[in-house]
């Protein structure tokens, strides 16, 4: 009887959606993450080190301009995820196209205008570049919203699959290019190659998914390349049409109540993990900034293993609580999940630093073992902190963000007035982050019982007044 109900909780624990799609998630991201690390490989022994340096500070820039397009990913996957039903998914998956297609042709004028300074600052040697990081970003504004649509439905496995083979494109393409003579212009081509077919397998996945077909505009007739390859007219794969009777009108103040507190959550995030690098190489020798960016990158091995999770929370846990659902158990389960993962990774960084430099690194960089573990500890506070901020955000309380943006501001001046060893460094990122993880554990105890911040998003339960958005009438 025992050992029944042992093998019932199990399997109700695998067919959980916790487990299953964290477990998506991480392969998947960890997929990812060795697919880059082959591209920065690849791409360093054939370009060499001047060509490297070019392609490096443009993909720099990418990362950076991509910072704001990056914050609508919480905001469309808590509206969708929240959603009330599938009419209202519907719509608003129509909504945020018409919005986002606009919004992505204007950053990409932008940036087209903006390219002679952007060029100069960096000393491209090609103007083109920037024109290709133009059509680069506009198709990965669109994968963007794609991929949050999706991970809002709680398909991670279609979501996970277009990015790996994007990724995967992008490592074939570039190395090809590259091998063809084309140089740094090659390894962006291969970019924007790949966020064009990345973006279109995210279209594809999205129209033949089960809970939109019967939502959308009906499939045309014709034979199977024209059905199954290309089954909208052109500009269908920007706008999606809706059937319904119904459209829903997006009240844009509940709106940027909450896109704002994300956009300042993802500076703050992204500076908490970044700044610490730029400062480094400002303040130290060559030698040891790259001895410090050794360590970065394995400290990040954590955050990228562990971010999954709180990927897979954030859906779960907005979908529940719109339904009036428990959804702490969760928040729970995804918490000790990460320490767990965090702690393995931990103790393999304190038994055996010198091996996980030497097998990543080589000998070079074996000067940076006895820091490995303090850097390890300073991602797991930020890990854990991010996942506090992310449940947070699930739950409506925005006001969460204050926490990260004065973490990332007292984490400069630390470093800034304090930077006397690498391991000072370190301990001032250590200390930030784990009082950080300390004010945001309070925050959210406190919050779970007095309901601080929890205002913005989706109240889809009994109280109705609250919605962000409301049923208007087509008649057209």
């Amino acid at each position: 009887m025992k050992i029944s109900n042992l093998k019932f909780t199990i399997s109700n624990f695998i067919k959980n959606p916790l487990f299953s799609g964290s477990a998506v998630m991480i392969v998947g991201s960890n997929a990812v993450s060795f697919i880059n690390y082959l591209y920065h490989l690849m791409m360093g022994r054939l370009l060499g080190p001047a060509n490297y340096g070019e392609l490096v500070a443009i993909i720099s820039l990418i990362g950076l301009l991509g910072v704001i397009p990056g914050s609508l990913n919480l905001v469309v996957i808590k509206y969708i995820s929240s959603a009330k039903n599938d009419m209202e998914i519907s719509s608003l998956i129509n909504w945020f196209k018409n919005k986002i297609i606009i919004a992505s042709l204007v950053f990409c004028l932008i940036l087209l205008i903006l390219s002679p300074v952007i060029s100069s600052f960096l000393h491209l040697s090609k103007s083109y570049y920037l024109i290709l990081m133009a059509l680069f970003f506009f198709f990965s504004i669109q994968s963007l919203l794609n991929r949050s649509i999706l991970q809002g439905l709680l398909k991670f496995k279609e979501m996970i699959a277009s990015v790996l083979v994007e990724n995967g494109i992008r490592l074939l393409a570039g190395i090809l290019l590259v091998y063809l003579g084309f140089a740094v212009g090659g390894a962006i081509a291969g970019f924007a190659i790949s966020v064009v077919l990345g973006w279109y397998i995210t279209v594809y996945c999205l129209h033949y998914n089960e809970l939109l077909r019967s939502k959308l505009q009906s499939i045309p007739s014709g034979n199977f390349f024209s059905n199954h390859l290309f089954p909208h007219q052109w500009w269908e794969v920007f706008w999606f049409k809706n059937k319904t009777k119904t459209e829903i009108k997006v009240d844009l103040k509940d709106l940027l109540r909450f896109t704002i507190p994300v956009m300042v959550q993802s500076i703050a995030i992204t500076s908490l993990y970044s700044s610490d690098v730029i400062l480094v190489k400002h303040f130290f020798e060559t030698k040891e900034a790259g001895i410090y960016a050794a360590l970065s990158n394995l400290g990040k091995i954590i955050f990228f293993g562990a971010g999954p999770i709180s990927a897979v929370m954030f859906p779960l846990v907005s979908q529940r609580r719109a339904k009036g659902e428990r959804h702490k158990r969760i928040f729970i389960y995804s918490f000790f999940a990460t320490i767990t993962l965090a702690i393995a990774i931990l103790l393999v960084y304190w038994l055996f630093p010198q091996l996980a430099i030497r097998l990543l690194y080589g000998e070079l960089f074996l000067g940076a073992s006895y820091l490995l573990v303090w850097f390890g500890i300073f991602i797991s506070f930020f890990t854990l902190s991010t996942l506090l901020v992310s449940y947070s955000l699930s739950v409506g309380r925005t006001s969460v963000v204050i926490f990260p943006l004065i973490g990332a501001v007292a984490q400069i001046i630390g470093i800034w007035f304090f930077h006397i060893s690498l391991f000072e460094v370190v301990l001032v990122s250590c200390i930030v982050t784990g009082v950080l993880l300390a004010l945001l554990l309070i925050y959210s105890a406190y919050g779970s019982k007095v309901g601080v911040g929890d205002r913005a998003g989706l109240q889809t339960g009994k109280d109705n007044s609250k919605r962000p958005y409301k049923n208007k009438r087509n008649f057209g």
